[in-house]
């Protein structure tokens, strides 16, 4: 009897969990593979040619809902980088991946109304126009060393992840859809108020993807090739986007980013630079063929003796994946970055630092150095 009453005990305090969090998704995916990576040109401080093992942006996240009624349901999501799990964890400047590093939030979801976000989340201007519109497919090797989407990349340089944020994005009417996003400023001093505002507007039609972004970090004044900030009141960093892709019956895929973003600067004058991208694919039953072509162009209205040529950047990207599954994918990529002589655009996952002390905050790459990596490797999602 005592056997009895203990084996329903134990039932009953595994089972009453159960019940409890019945809603919870668990999803994310391994990725990593083998890549032989180099930087080199700047005739000084160089990556030397070198073998190693990259992790491919992996994550794990949970996320739930709870209908309450009227078509309206709570819904929440925690989502943890994995990133570098080939090393323990941390990266090549010494950063650790911490819990709810990636898009975390609670909100409210109608079918009617659309969804309202509160906590971390990719930017409108990112969810749009960048790397995390998977429809638009632009960004054709997303989350490997191939991946040029990204602030230090050569396209797509407005997008990001803001923390401390509010954002809303419409359901579909009509194959239209709205989105904005408000990245609180909650250090403010001397009167500055650097809040980043984003808004974003896309249309799907089929195989037809369109859309539009603007996206304005407030009180920055800040020189686009430079990490130096120097916050002052009615200097602000702008950013503006369009993209379009179409996928056509037969598997075959264009389509192409053009992005361009203004600078105040401190001392007065504005900065402006524009880039650009061109992609093809074409799949092949389980296997796609991925090309693209993309472009950092001249920094206008630079100071004297400063040509805005050495900030120009180019990137070429030729890749390939093969499903073995719905859940298991192998993939193999060639991308080169061509700097100018003042540039360092690197790559968007796994970039590779010569200068500076690795595994610190100091670690960079030399301006002129030309990064490119051609890597093999695997996916898992679950």
């Amino acid at each position: 009897m005592q056997k009895k009453n203990l084996a329903a005990l134990l039932a009953a305090m595994f089972a009453l969990p159960v019940v409890a969090h019945a809603d919870v998704t668990i999803y994310g995916f391994l990725s990593g593979g083998i890549e032989s990576s180099k930087a080199t040109g700047s005739g000084g401080s160089e990556y030397s040619s070198r073998t190693r093992i990259v992790d491919h942006n992996s994550r794990i996240g949970f996320k739930g809902f709870e209908d309450i009624g009227g078509g309206t349901k709570a819904i929440w999501q925690v989502e943890n980088s994995l990133r570098n799990f080939e090393q323990g964890g941390t990266n090549d400047k010494g950063q650790s991946a911490t819990f709810a590093t990636r898009n975390s939030f609670i909100g409210i979801d109608n079918a009617d109304f659309g969804r309202v976000l509160l906590g971390q989340h990719d930017s409108a201007y990112k969810m749009f126009t960048g790397s995390s519109n998977s429809a638009l497919g632009t960004d054709l090797m997303v989350n490997t060393t191939a991946d040029n989407f990204g602030s230090s990349s050569v396209n797509s340089r407005g997008e990001a992840r803001l923390a401390n944020s509010v954002h809303y994005y419409s359901p579909s009417w009509a194959g239209f859809k709205l989105g904005g996003s408000w990245g609180v400023d909650e250090s403010r001093t001397n009167g500055t108020d650097a809040k980043r505002i984003s808004l974003g507007l896309g249309y799907t039609w089929q195989g037809l993807n369109l859309a539009a972004a603007w996206d304005r970090q407030y009180d920055k004044g800040v020189t686009p090739n430079t990490t130096t900030t120097s916050t002052t009141s009615g200097k602000n960093v702008t950013f503006y986007s369009i993209a379009a892709s179409y996928k056509f019956d037969t598997g075959t895929f264009v389509g192409g980013n053009y992005e361009w973003g203004t600078f105040d600067q401190v001392g007065g004058g504005q900065l402006k630079q524009d880039d650009w991208l061109i992609a093809v694919g074409q799949d092949f039953g389980a296997a796609s063929v991925k090309l693209s072509y993309g472009q950092l162009g001249t920094l206008k209205n630079t100071s004297a003796g400063v040509s805005g040529d050495d900030f120009k950047a180019k990137q070429w990207i030729l890749g390939g994946t093969y499903n073995l599954s719905k859940t298991t994918q192998v993939l193999a990529y060639y991308t080169k970055i061509d700097n100018k002589a003042r540039q360092n655009a690197n790559f968007a996952n796994n970039p590779v630092y010569d200068a500076g002390t690795l595994g610190t905050s100091s670690a960079a790459l030399t301006a002129g150095n030309d990064p490119q990596a051609f890597g093999v490797g695997f996916k898992i999602a679950f």
